[in-house]
């Protein structure tokens, strides 16, 4: 009998290693573990993607992500792990990815589109909407990194602050903090916009 507990013991074969052996090898740096690991699991891991994204060819450009994902960070594998599980983990966190920034193009598309739809406005609002534009944006880009983020993510995006939390890797509170204080200095810098003019008082 055969022994290849140890990497580099003789060559593996797809009816002789398990899951087991092909990870350590893997681990180990054996790029023909990774074949072996592609051949069997490509075509179902494809066909899994498929079903999510709808695309064969999208899907087969994530599967082939996932295994060099799973290639780059070989040494984080452990006798114990399942490549087939390990992979397909992977490739849902590749999917979830792509999910997000796919809705992020929708609503951005969304956005477009509502803006160019048209609108027959007097010379006077197109004037006025034209200066609040450009101070609402200068507003925008003045606001710190982080804040501006969130902003932008939440308010013209449309993302829920959970899912803000989530694309910039800090917490809800943290998101509701900065928009707080995001929409305090943004009023402030748009005061003359936003405020009505004072009255004058009649002389008597």
């Amino acid at each position: 009998m055969l022994d290849q507990s140890l990497p580099g013991s003789g060559e593996i074969t797809d009816g002789e290693a398990d899951d087991a052996a092909l990870a350590a090898r893997l681990a180990a740096g054996d790029s023909e573990a990774l074949s072996i690991l592609l051949g069997r699991y490509w075509r179902p891991m494809v066909s899994f993607a498929t079903t999510r994204l709808g695309s064969q060819d999208s899907a087969e450009d994530l599967v082939q992500v996932a295994f060099v994902r799973v290639w780059e960070h070989r040494e984080h594998l452990r006798a114990d792990t399942s490549p087939r599980a390990y992979l397909y983990r992977v490739l849902r966190n590749l999917i979830t990815d792509d999910h997000r920034r796919q809705q992020l193009r929708d609503r951005w598309a969304e956005t477009r589109r509502r803006e160019e739809q048209p609108e027959v406005p007097s010379p006077a609002l197109l004037f006025e909407a034209d200066l609040l534009a450009v101070a609402a944006n200068r507003a925008v880009a003045a606001l710190p990194e982080r804040r501006r983020d969130v902003f932008v993510l939440a308010h013209l995006h449309g993302l829920s602050y959970k899912e803000v939390a989530t694309a910039l890797g800090i917490t809800r509170r943290t998101v509701a903090n900065h928009m707080s204080l995001a929409l305090k200095e943004l009023r402030g810098d748009l005061a003359g916009f936003l405020e009505p003019a004072p009255r004058t008082r009649a002389a008597g």
